[in-house]
């Protein structure tokens, strides 16, 4: 459905004749006759855009345009200011009122609906930045019961599968973050260089020392569109505070750089694991669906109360062994959080997959465990508020 209109005009047959223009170009359409009623429908309704006659009886259009901008409710209302005043003083007392633009009638359809697509568009890019300098990215963790359930593989692919769903809107940049620090494998999955970039070249600076301009040089960017910031694959002595607090302030800084960003914590949970669980919007929790899996689930899940609401925490299935898996409905029953995926086994594809260091999502988009991903990250988007 379009964006909503709200039109403002004492005539009748203005009203009707810009309605019916705009109602064919597939926008919803709000009348109001007076200035009055125009103050009332635009803080009841928050319309994306307000067409603005000047000339109405009770109150011209520049006060009510110098009300709308005065009230926090409708202050950031895209209003365009639509009369038969032509002049240009008339004109510069529309924007000083603090219209957004200023049409004169008559006017052919297709110019108002293309100055009203401007206008939206414009609007729509200043909120889209506003959001993006004041805001932290979306952050989804994926967390391991234990090794080997394919947490790696899963974050990897997850991320990929976002990156293409955002790659047609170049604001939404989603970032995967390598955090065990060491000893890391996204980059050899993803097939880029292991010593390319990464935190190997931020991990020797202290937190004060560290900018968001040093953190993106070590960015590394997949064909995919997918920024990634990969761990190195040799061990990593270093640990302690120093490091500790070296990785919290990479982890700022990335969120405050990127619309989506996830992170491979690997398993078990450590003091920076724990930190960054803390701030995370979303907890994925990979578990194979077998018996001794989910008592280690349900003593991590134990664990995990201390850092963060439950109902931030979503279990994902690494259906390694079939003949003998629960039901997805028994571990939700068992755990007391909602699964929302299970990851078919696939052990050739996955190997295949990992030695052409190309994410199955890319190699085989058609296979099962492809789709299971893409439908991971559309929950991903879903989630945000």
């Amino acid at each position: 459905m379009g964006e909503k209109i709200l039109i403002v005009d004492d005539d009748l047959e203005s009203l009707k004749l810009i309605g019916l223009m705009l109602q064919r170009r597939g926008y919803q359409i709000s009348a109001a006759q007076s200035g009055a009623q125009a103050l009332v429908k635009a803080r009841e309704e928050k319309p994306d855009l307000i067409i603005l006659d000047v000339m109405m009886p009770d109150m011209d259009g520049y006060e009510v345009c110098r009300r709308m901008r005065a009230d926090p409710a409708t202050a950031d209302l895209p209003i365009i200011m639509f009369t038969a005043k032509t002049l240009v003083k008339d004109k510069v007392a529309g924007f000083q009122a603090g219209a957004d633009d200023y049409l004169t009638k008559p006017i052919h359809p297709t110019e108002l609906a293309s100055r009203v697509e401007k206008v939206l568009l414009r609007t729509a890019h200043a909120r889209a930045e506003a959001r993006r300098a004041h805001s932290r990215a979306w952050t989804v963790s994926f967390l391991g019961v234990k090794g080997g359930v394919g947490t790696t593989t899963t974050a990897v692919n997850v991320a990929v599968s976002l990156a293409q769903r955002q790659a047609q809107d170049e604001r939404q940049q989603v970032v995967l973050a390598d955090m065990p620090w060491s000893m890391g494998n996204v980059a050899l999955l993803l097939g880029l260089t292991p010593h390319q970039g990464g935190l190997s070249g931020l991990l020797t600076r202290r937190a004060g020392e560290l900018t968001r301009l040093a953190v993106q040089r070590q960015m590394v960017t997949h064909s995919s569109g997918l920024q990634v910031l990969p761990s190195p694959i040799e061990p990593l002595d270093r640990e302690g505070p120093l490091l500790e607090s070296t990785l919290y302030a990479v982890f700022e800084h990335l969120a405050a750089e990127a619309d989506f960003l996830l992170l491979d914590l690997g398993s078990g949970l450590n003091e920076v694991q724990r930190h960054l669980v803390e701030r995370s919007d979303r907890l994925f929790i990979l578990v194979e669906p077998q018996r001794v899996a989910m008592a280690m689930a349900q003593a991590l899940l134990t664990d995990l109360e201390s850092l963060l609401p439950l109902e931030r925490v979503r279990v994902i299935l690494s259906q390694r062994y079939a003949a003998t898996a629960l039901s997805p409905e028994t571990v939700e029953s068992l755990l007391g959080c909602s699964v929302i995926g299970t990851i078919p086994a696939a052990p050739e594809l996955a190997l295949q997959a990992a030695e052409q260091g190309i994410p199955i999502v890319m190699f085989q988009p058609n296979s099962p465990p492809a789709a299971q991903f893409r439908r991971l990250a559309d929950h991903i988007v879903a989630s945000v508020p």
